[in-house]
């Protein structure tokens, strides 16, 4: 069974970085934890630092690992909600969204049925065609919810909290000085579309992180007291900008969050050649022999089961993922000078849906480590114990 490690050394340090950046920038920054699948040791730390809120994309997604939690306190959903389960959402969530008026609808009602005050975005689509009412009618709909957004701005039921935006995650669609002028259009004329002042416009999509780091900052002009919100993961748990494959900008940002490690099950010398009758394979797909001739491979304990296995990568070039199956990975080593033995250790980067995949299996075991690096270390968010620098997630949940 593979296990992931999570070096929180490197989270604080990123964390460090966007903590600079919401003071240079005047954004509030909303962690978006649906990577991680909002395991409850990183939402835990976040709360230690100061982020009460964080971002959660699936309903269900905060009970992978417990029971449901006492009160709804600090969890946003940040995909639409589904208006058949508006009971559910306005009880586990203080925030979430809604880009027609059936949905708002159905949140208002369960709201006030429950005596809860339930803040509701709309979500806009200003090009990347993902979610979201079209731009130009998203006038209309504030108008059809305003008289209900106001009786929510003094008792139960849904409160038009503000307007929200996703770029990138669908079509790959980049801020621009069109589509940015077009959102800040909309937001001076909400608040009296709505009757009641505008609180936040919620940027969804770490794509927007690097246009306003080559802004210096700079971007639209919101109306007054209206709060420029970041909601993203990426700066904090993956280091990069995935979508332009670059570097995050405005800072050193560490992409040395996650290690996923695999044993080493068997190492053998094979005489690879297509087999005479051959069907599909076990994933469903047409067999396929990528490396013909005597080759040397070893064999791990890590499969599509565990991870998105074409999602992980290592750091030595002589050793590389030649195929996988459910529960295995296969390892070409074929001409390296040094071979592992079986129950030795392997170690792999794995990319974004890689950690995503693993952090839904919650019976592989999850490690919190630390590279005491000078100034690189904060306080755990919770005890640890003596394990030589590591602790077990499953240890001291």
């Amino acid at each position: 069974m593979p296990e992931l490690e999570i070096n929180m050394d490197a989270l604080a340090h990123n964390l460090r970085l966007v903590q600079r950046q919401e003071q240079a920038w005047g954004f509030r920054f909303l962690p978006v934890l649906k990577m991680v699948a909002s395991h409850p040791d990183i939402v835990d730390f976040l709360r230690t630092q100061g982020y009460a809120c964080y971002g959660i994309a699936d309903m269900t997604e905060h009970l992978l690992y417990g029971p449901e939690p006492p009160d709804r306190t600090g969890r946003i959903l940040i995909n639409l909600a589904p208006p058949d389960r508006a009971d559910d959402v306005v009880r586990l969530f203080e925030r979430s969204s809604f880009s027609c008026e059936a949905t708002f609808r159905a949140l208002d009602a369960a709201a006030r049925a429950a005596g809860l005050r339930h803040e509701a975005l709309l979500m806009v689509d200003i090009g990347d065609m993902r979610e979201g009412i079209p731009l130009d009618e998203a006038p209309a709909l504030l108008r059809a919810v305003a008289a209900a957004s106001q009786r929510a701005s003094h008792g139960p039921g849904a409160h038009v909290a503000g307007i929200g935006v996703n770029l990138g995650c669908l079509y790959g669609t980049c801020p621009d000085d069109e589509n940015m002028a077009r959102l800040e259009a909309l937001a001076a004329r909400a608040g009296d579309l709505l009757g009641h002042a505008l609180h936040r416009v919620s940027l969804g999509g770490s794509i927007f992180w690097n246009w306003f780091a080559r802004r210096h900052g700079h971007g639209p002009h919101w109306p007054p007291g209206c709060i420029m919100e970041f909601r993203m993961g990426d700066p904090l748990l993956l280091g990069r900008d995935m979508y332009r494959e670059e570097a995050l900008l405005a800072g050193d940002f560490r992409q040395d969050i996650f290690r996923l490690s695999a044993t080493v099950l068997e190492v053998t010398e094979r005489d690879i050649h297509p087999p005479r009758h051959s069907v599909h394979n076990g994933r469903g797909m047409p067999a396929d022999c990528p490396d013909l001739g005597k080759r040397l491979r070893a064999l791990v304990d890590c499969g599509s089961l565990h991870t998105d296995v074409r999602g992980l990568s290592l750091a030595r070039p002589d050793w590389r993922i030649s195929d996988f199956s459910g529960n295995y990975a296969i390892l070409d080593m074929s001409g390296s000078p040094q071979v592992p033995v079986p129950g030795e250790h392997i170690h792999f980067i794995p990319s974004y849906w890689a950690v995503a995949r693993t952090c839904r299996m919650p019976h592989i075991r999850k490690t919190l480590i630390h590279d005491i690096l000078p100034g690189r270390s904060l306080p755990d968010s919770r005890p640890t114990a003596p394990h030589q620098g590591t602790v077990s997630l499953s240890e001291v949940s």
